[in-house]
């Protein structure tokens, strides 16, 4: 024992002492590089007379948006058959038009407005909240198709849809306004590094939902990943 413990202790010496010469030998390279990069800056300089700046390739995911699924949570409901094909067609097709931070299904053209240059803080505009019809034409349904499956997926608590104040008109009705927003236990369109960068108002929406999910023989489950 005392042998295979020696042996255990010398293997894991000669390990640590590798990473070590490792890690040297990175640091020495960088080093390295960043001394010939400025050796041909200052050449470039004293060539042209102009300071020159050494620039990377644009990551081609900078500023694209996206949106994150909860896989444990989604694997569950997929366990359990708690959508159905048109539900989970509806809430793939959704994914392109949610606000970054509250998860509100927004109108197609304020989703992928461009920003703008020098925007004044008084110039801020709300993104629109978009309707049933405008969802329907987005994801390319009919209204009725559209209307039935959202209803259904706001009674298994993946969709909310608050109502709020005011009026607006729709397709000749007068109608009160009505936000939909996708349960971010599902999906979240949110950075999610260190802590979850959502609206508070939306967390407080979600933060009891799919509390009583039960599998095809009547036993409750549990959402695996509940993180607010």
């Amino acid at each position: 024992m005392k042998k295979e413990s020696s042996l255990r202790n010398t293997l894991n010496k000669a390990e640590r002492n590798a990473r070590k010469r490792d890690f040297e030998k990175d640091g020495e390279s960088r080093l390295k590089a960043e001394e010939i990069k400025k050796s041909l800056l200052d050449q470039l300089k004293e060539l042209t007379g102009e300071e020159h700046f050494v620039g990377t390739s644009k990551d081609p995911f900078a500023g694209e948006p996206f949106n994150q699924t909860m896989h444990r949570n989604l694997d569950l409901l997929n366990r359990i058959g708690y959508l159905n094909q048109a539900e989970g067609d509806f809430l793939f097709r959704i994914q392109a038009y949610l606000e970054f931070k509250s998860n509100v299904i927004i109108c197609r053209e304020d989703k992928f407005k461009k920003k703008r240059k020098n925007v004044v803080e008084d110039d801020f505009e709300l993104p629109k909240a978009a309707t049933v019809s405008e969802i329907a034409e987005m994801i390319g349904k009919s209204r009725r198709q559209t209307s039935e499956i959202m209803n259904s997926l706001k009674q298994k608590e993946i969709l909310l849809n608050p109502e709020g104040a005011g009026q607006v008109s729709e397709n000749g009705r007068t109608v009160s306004p009505r936000t939909w927003i996708v349960n971010p236990y599902i999906m979240i369109c949110a950075p999610r590094k260190n802590e979850v960068k959502l609206d508070k108002l939306t967390m407080r929406l979600f933060q009891h939902s799919l509390k009583n999910l039960k599998d095809q023989n009547g036993k409750k489950v549990t959402l695996p990943a509940r993180f607010f």
